[in-house]
């Protein structure tokens, strides 16, 4: 009777150091890992494709004040690579009671194939889910109003720049700065882009990028993350 208590005991902390190395943050690189099932605290109100769950899961795991809001993540033809919105009837809801979608393209035009989420390494793909839900949590804050009027605005192109560019930051802020990287340089080796222009501006001089590349190139993640304490760890 003592050695089955005993091996039970062993058993439970065997699965407890295993949950809590799971789940411990890892900031720089994420591999494909069989259990799935430790992320899944991370699947309430969310419907995500079995394809991406782990992927998703991580991200949202950087997000905790997205916990209880309802996401839907689909795959869709779209000409742009990934979206975030919010669903359009609960944009005249409360904040609380909001849904959002973001889409993912499975096909688009030729010049933009090779950086569709599908041909992402796994790292990036994380890094690019994490900046459409920071998209959701600028959305979260504003008013029915200011959605509706947020919608006119991003067809203006400096609005774009600025709206895109400070989404990055955010992602950065939250942790996923290294899985951006990877996805920033992924996507200028895809696209065949020798000199990524991105905003570096702001950084330095605490204005507003002044370039109609609105996604932040390598060096500047980097810069960013580098203001950051919670990746001097790595």
């Amino acid at each position: 009777m003592k050695n089955k208590s005993r091996f039970r005991f062993v058993f439970f902390f065997l699965v407890l150091a295993h949950i809590g190395y799971t789940q411990e943050p890892r900031l720089k690189f994420f591999e494909k890992d069989p259990d799935t099932i430790f992320y899944e605290k991370y699947a309430h109100k969310k419907r995500i494709p079995l394809g991406i769950k782990q992927q998703a899961y991580i991200a949202l795991s950087y997000y905790p004040e997205l916990k209880d809001t309802r996401i839907t993540f689909r795959f869709r033809k779209r000409k742009t690579p990934l979206t975030s919105r919010p669903r359009f009837f609960s944009v005249f809801l409360p904040k609380h009671k909001r849904a959002y979608v973001i889409t993912i393209s499975t096909k688009t035009k030729p010049v933009l194939a090779p950086i569709l989420f599908t041909a992402l390494p796994y790292n990036a793909q994380i890094g690019v889910l994490g900046h459409e839900i920071g998209h959701i949590v600028e959305y979260k804050t504003r008013s029915s109003f200011q959605l509706i009027g947020l919608a006119f605005k991003i067809s203006n192109s400096a609005f774009a720049d600025k709206f895109e560019f400070d989404t990055d930051e955010r992602t950065i802020a939250h942790g996923l700065g290294y899985q951006l990287l990877d996805w920033s340089k992924y996507v200028r080796q895809a696209l065949g882009i020798a000199a990524w222009k991105g905003a570096n501006e702001k950084l330095a001089k605490g204005n507003h990028p002044k370039t109609n590349q609105r996604y932040m190139n390598p060096e500047t993640i980097e810069k960013y993350i580098a203001t950051y304490t919670k990746y001097s760890k790595e």
